[in-house]
């Protein structure tokens, strides 16, 4: 999966972001970890969405799967802003996390499965779903106890903004832990 790193130039963009930013910093400073998912969902909420937030080459994302672009890394490691361009028919894998997650829809629709996990097989299983229409939220902890898999089911392109707790360098390894399917359930 492409991740790029480029920076959005417009100066709205950057106070945009800069609020977003501000705003996640202050709910990391105030909010226990318990809580923390959930405050970044209000902050994303607030800040989101922002025009001119991505650019124009950013926005078009890739025929071959979802695009990942670093929006925002923490110079001491504590969150990553990124947003995910989706074109219709991607989707992740199935997944839980290996640190906390809040995400945004900013444009468009999603469609997001939810997966029991069963610590004896080390498979999960479906057991839900909810869409996720533009404006939505939702966050997650650490660990299996969230599975899911996004999907963009629409015929248009969406974009959602995702906060990981985690450094910037570390974002395409240490974000998803990848749930194998129950033999019943493949996709």
């Amino acid at each position: 999966m492409l991740t790029s790193t480029t920076a959005p130039t417009a100066q709205s963009t950057r106070s945009a972001l800069g609020d977003l930013v501000a705003a996640i910093a202050r709910a990391i400073d105030t909010t226990t970890a318990e809580q923390l998912p959930l405050a970044v969902c209000d902050a994303l909420r607030d800040h989101l969405p922002a025009a001119g937030l991505l650019s124009a080459e950013q926005r078009k994302g890739q025929a071959e799967r979802y695009t990942r672009h670093i929006l925002y890394a923490h110079p001491q490691g504590l969150f990553t802003v990124m947003a995910l361009v989706w074109r219709p028919g991607q989707y992740t894998p199935v997944h839980g996390h290996f640190t906390w997650c809040s995400y945004f829809i900013m444009e468009g629709d999603m469609h997001e499965e939810h997966f029991a996990w069963n610590p004896a097989t080390q498979c999960a299983t479906l057991h839900g779903y909810v869409d996720r229409p533009q404006g939505d939220a939702a966050a997650s902890h650490a660990g299996m106890d969230q599975i899911h898999r996004l999907r963009n089911a629409s015929d248009e392109t969406a974009i959602s903004i995702h906060v990981y707790g985690v450094d910037g360098p570390r974002v395409a390894t240490h974000v998803n832990r990848i749930a194998e399917l129950a033999p019943s359930q493949s996709q």
